[in-house]
């Protein structure tokens, strides 16, 4: 009996013990002495087993054989501790007596486990009806099973709408895929499911929902149901899309921006390349706006815009795109469009551009210059947008108030150019760069938070050129590298002297252009670095901003550079965000602390019109979210500096406080704004 894993006890007819092994001393904490003679009574609670035993105990025919199996007593040892065993009996009969034979297992840790798991079910189903998410329980044909309170709330359906549906019976549009994603968990064996659904409400509210599925399975390992959490992401699915609309999209107008008219172009190129056709680019300047805008001033000037913006696209067809390019210029792109018919909606633009813009009563008058542009093999969306361009410059150049089809001869402006970049090279070595520094105002506490440094270059016949005269040359020629070199070393070192020379001006920062080439070369790190340790200014002083994110080359080095740069205290920052070259992929992607509005943002605010300061709230409300701090950038007017405050906006510079001024300028002005 000692080869038995349980405690064994042998009972005469009268309920005495005639044999125990091993096992049963070591439960019971008796001898073996001491339990054999002894009554099987003694050894359960209260007493009161002999009469449970002997109702086990019933006659039957043959030597040995299982009578009853798996009654549960409540046993006591010697000591007096009680606990809930086991009890199997069998009969033996031997010579000429009858026996029970009694299998005694102790079940006390069985009785613990079964206490944890009815507990941890109670925690279980209490933590899933209090949860502020979405939970619900399917079985394995994914019909619903359980749902807590969030999940109702999010569904808008009580129980009775619930229970024994399927989840696809609420996913807008319906699908089969939901289900064939359920059965296909459970025929592969996929313990974790995550994806994002459009489920309807039954107000027809439609909502974006994560769902994480997980497959529970039972004892034995076989699928036995679906746990599903479903989180409500409308919100964040609504930001993403409104920033993503900004993004693409021109502010003012509503037009698509550039990048977004270069992904439509490129779309087109690659039909037209399949087909055997042609792209019609149609580049549209309107003349003397900035005059216009200078003498009646940016309200003015935006709203000529918005109605030219209108007026052409009365006349586009719904497979043409309309883009506002920048400034006062804008693309249209079609299709299927022959020299004729490109021409004749030329014709119908400069008639519609003819009539008077009212403006506030009055009526003002323009004219636009177009160039087209017809694709040939080998163009890129780029390449034609610049043949358009070129012939859209071809009619200002002469004077005409017409249209011009690129041709080849229209080389000279891409000559003028390589000319510019010769003297370019010229005025690096000659030292003909110089800065000029617009103060950044941290709008809390009204005082300068910091500087922007801006390059000009002092020509020796052209005077003093603006960044728009030569920095598309150094972009494209490469020479924005050495010349964001020089600006970041003069910036740096005139930081240093003004902080020094004013005390009360507290850690400054100066922000520099940077471009994108200089994020794919980790020696920029190595530059930066030197420099700060020489002038002793704190990283964090350091401002660096990018324009051109579309232009990076490669996004994750870029990412990496920054990152080790955002490691010594450098901040990054997206300049111009608005004008086309911002995107929310990029935002998203690169480490970057601030955003400045492009000043086509800021200008439309302060009038009576409220969609202005409805985008810029939703701009600057979305960084920061993101933990991006946002800069308002081309303020003129106190109406524009109040609105910007009122939405929230971090810093801000323009005209109301100073326009760029010569470094010798800095310190009086400081002494005039830093004051007390």
């Amino acid at each position: 009996m000692n080869l038995y894993p349980d405690a064994v006890l042998v009972v005469d007819g009268g309920g005495v013990i005639a044999e125990a092994n091993s096992k049963a001393t070591e439960l019971f904490g008796y001898s073996n002495e001491e339990l054999v003679g002894m009554h099987a009574g003694q050894l359960v609670a209260g007493g009161a087993s002999t009469a449970t035993i002997a109702e086990a105990l019933t006659a039957q025919r043959g030597r040995f054989s299982r009578t009853t199996s798996g009654s549960e007593l409540l046993g006591c040892r010697k000591d007096g501790r009680e606990f809930p065993s086991e009890v199997s009996t069998s009969k033996l009969e031997f010579d000429s007596r009858t026996y029970t034979v009694a299998s005694v297992r102790d079940i006390t840790p069985l009785r613990k486990a079964q206490a944890q798991q009815e507990e941890a079910e109670r925690l279980f189903a209490l933590g899933i009806d209090h949860s502020p998410i979405g939970i619900v329980l399917t079985d394995t044909d994914a019909r619903l099973t359980r749902v807590n309170p969030a999940a109702m709330a999010l569904l808008g359906r009580p129980p009775s709408e619930l229970l024994g549906h399927r989840l696809t019976d609420f996913i807008h549009p319906p699908t089969a895929d939901e289900s064939t994603l359920f059965e296909q968990a459970v025929r592969d064996g996929n313990v974790h499911l995550c994806n994002e659904r459009r489920y309807l409400r039954p107000n027809g509210e439609i909502l974006y929902v994560e769902q994480v599925v997980v497959l529970l399975r039972d004892s034995d390992g076989e699928p036995d149901s679906f746990y599903v959490h479903l989180q409500d992401v409308t919100g964040r699915k609504k930001a993403e899309q409104d920033l993503e609309h900004l993004a693409m999209h021109d502010p003012l107008t509503g037009l698509a921006n550039r990048r977004l008219l270069g992904e439509h172009l490129d779309g087109f190129l690659a039909r037209a390349k399949r087909a055997g056709e042609q792209v019609v680019v149609i580049f549209i300047d309107l003349d003397q706006f900035k005059i216009i805008n200078d003498a009646r001033g940016h309200t003015v000037g935006d709203a000529m815009l918005v109605e030219l913006s209108r007026r052409l696209g009365d006349l586009t067809r719904q497979s043409d795109v309309l883009a506002r390019f920048g400034g006062d210029e804008f693309v249209i792109v079609c299709e299927d469009m022959d020299d004729e018919a490109a021409q004749r909606l030329v014709t119908r633009i400069a008639s519609a551009v003819d009539e008077p813009f009212l403006i506030d009563g009055e009526e003002i008058f323009s004219k636009v210059s177009v160039g087209i542009a017809f694709s040939e093999p080998g163009d890129t969306a780029e390449s034609l947008l610049r043949k358009s361009d070129t012939a859209m410059y071809e009619v200002k150049d002469s004077g005409r108030r017409e249209a011009a089809i690129f041709h080849d001869s229209m080389q000279q402006k891409a000559s003028q150019r390589m000319a510019t970049e010769s003297q370019l090279r010229g005025a690096l070595r000659r030292d003909e760069l110089c800065l000029r520094f617009q103060p950044i105002i941290n709008l809390k506490t009204d005082r300068p938070a910091g500087f922007e440094a801006l390059v000009r270059w002092e020509h020796p016949e052209r005077g003093l050129l603006s960044p728009a005269e030569f920095l598309p040359v150094a972009h494209d020629s490469g020479l924005i590298v050495d010349i964001d070199k020089w600006v970041l070393e003069r910036a740096v070192r005139q930081l240093r002297d003004w902080e020094s020379n004013h005390p009360t001006l507290r850690s400054p920062t100066v922000a520099v252009n940077l471009s994108t080439r200089h994020l794919n070369d980790r020696s920029f790190i190595t530059h930066t670095q030197e420099l700060l340790a020489v002038t002793g200014i704190e990283p964090h002083q350091l401002h660096f901003e990018i324009t051109e994110v579309e232009e990076i080359s490669d996004v994750d080095l870029a990412i990496e550079h920054m990152n080790e740069a955002a490691e010594l205290g450098v901040c990054f920052g997206i300049d111009d965000f608005g004008s086309g070259h911002s995107s929310l992929h990029y935002l998203h992607r690169l480490p970057v602390q601030t955003l400045k509005l492009d000043k086509s943002f800021v200008q439309g605010l302060g009038n009576h019109d409220p969609r202005p300061g409805l985008i810029v709230g939703a701009v600057i409300d979305l960084a920061h979210a993101l933990g991006i701090e946002v800069v308002g950038e081309g303020v003129e007017t106190k109406p524009q500096l109040e609105e910007l405050q009122r939405l929230g906006c971090d810093m801000a510079q323009g005209f109301l406080w100073s326009k760029p001024m010569d470094p010798s300028e800095g310190p009086k002005w400081l002494e005039t704004n830093c004051a007390g």
